[in-house]
């Protein structure tokens, strides 16, 4: 990739910093093609890209110092919820409406987007959550067929019919080193067994009336859990993702930012070494996790910025950027050709989806998400369902 791609922009020339989370096994590649491009397309333009492992903590650090970056990506919705109270994130209304962005956004993303009726970021991905991915050649070996799950508690059978035949190899990867991923599988549980408006209620702050669901959430992930890894508390996505790769397991459910290695491995081809399904019971629902681009009220904003975030939003751009990504674009003028099977199938589900429940981060406010994760953190280290339980109804 190059200067091939992207929108022209006119700017004045200069330096712009944006911060970002994206490392390896989700995005570490993405961002820095799109960056080569950017700067292929604008050399009178530099940009610094900073990538923080503790992304949101920087962030705010930095605010508290007078020193935010530029630009930074974030998950939209409530996460934002801080940020919007402290008037920290620029309102972009007026580059929309520049470009029209409001005619060629998707609706879920666009509206994601707006808050209060201003347009606060720019959406650069859809990611799904809600996915199963296998290996095609070990179900068939072992006689099973997740497409014939019709729920999480009927996985678990599975699972453990997989469990009891495998020498050796873990039926499902489920890393636990961050808490996030448990809460994740947890989330999955919940909409697969009970259905999306259950989620959604729950993490609306009707815990409580839920309290039987919840339980019963916590009693699968804890028998989930005893299928993992001996090492899973000191396994993180990636390495959990590698190890799939590499046929230590079976089964392995995550995000489909998780897909990109897959695309890339020699000999590992969709549908025929590797597949995936919809989380049991999930069918018809699209689980949602999105990135988006805002702009720090206190930092500069001109040309050069305009120019960064008009470049990122274009349809060429956008189209490499969630190729490599492993995600479908938020525009609906976004060429899929190039695109694999796989990716190309998932925005034909998205299209034809019928429920759109958000992931944690964008679902809650960034102090629920916390205490969610706290109470995942408790449950990992003592596997105490009731007060597990106790917790997350406390936490919504």
């Amino acid at each position: 990739m190059g200067s091939d791609f992207g929108a022209t922009g006119q700017a004045r020339g200069g330096e712009v910093e944006l911060a970002h989370f994206w490392a390896e096994g989700d995005g570490g590649e993405m961002i820095a093609t799109v960056l080569d491009a950017f700067r292929s397309r604008h050399p009178e333009i530099g940009v610094t890209d900073r990538m923080y492992d503790n992304h949101g903590m920087a962030i705010k650090s930095r605010m508290l110092r007078q020193d935010p970056p530029d630009l930074f990506v974030e998950w939209p919705g409530d996460n934002l919820g801080p940020y919007r109270e402290a008037d920290a994130i620029r309102d972009l209304s007026d580059l929309w409406t520049a470009n029209d962005w409001e005619r060629s956004f998707i609706d879920g993303p666009r509206e994601w987007a707006r808050e209060d009726g201003a347009f606060v970021g720019v959406p650069v991905d859809i990611h799904r959550m809600n996915n199963v991915f296998y290996r095609v050649d070990r179900a068939e070996e072992l006689g099973v067929d997740p497409g014939r799950v019709d729920d999480p508690r009927e996985f678990l059978e599975l699972l453990r019919q997989v469990d009891d035949a495998t020498d050796g190899a873990v039926a499902m990867e489920q890393p636990m080193k961050n808490p996030s991923t448990v809460l994740q599988l947890f989330s999955m549980v919940v909409v697969g067994q009970f259905g999306a408006d259950t989620f959604d209620a729950i993490t609306d702050g009707r815990a409580e009336a839920h309290r039987a669901e919840i339980r019963e959430a916590v009693e699968l992930v804890d028998a989930y859990a005893e299928l993992a890894s001996d090492d899973a508390t000191f396994l993180d996505m990636v390495q959990a993702n590698r190890r799939f790769l590499d046929g230590e397991s079976v089964f392995f459910h995550q995000g489909d930012w998780m897909a990109g290695m897959y695309e890339e491995a020699a000999d590992f081809e969709y549908g025929r070494e590797w597949d995936r399904v919809n989380f049991p019971g999930t069918d018809g629902v699209y689980m949602l996790g999105m990135d988006m681009i805002v702009a720090a009220a206190d930092a500069a904003f001109g040309a050069d910025e305009r120019a960064f975030l008009e470049f990122v939003a274009a349809p060429d751009t956008l189209e490499t950027l969630n190729r490599i990504k492993g995600s479908i674009p938020p525009r609906s003028d976004v060429s899929l050709d190039a695109y694999p099977p796989m990716l190309r199938e998932q925005f034909e589900d998205f299209q034809r989806a019928r429920s759109f429940p958000a992931g944690h981060a964008l679902e809650v406010p960034p102090e629920v998400f916390i205490d969610a994760k706290i109470a995942m953190s408790e449950f990992i280290a003592d596997r105490d369902v009731a007060a597990t339980v106790d917790a997350l109804v406390d936490a919504y």
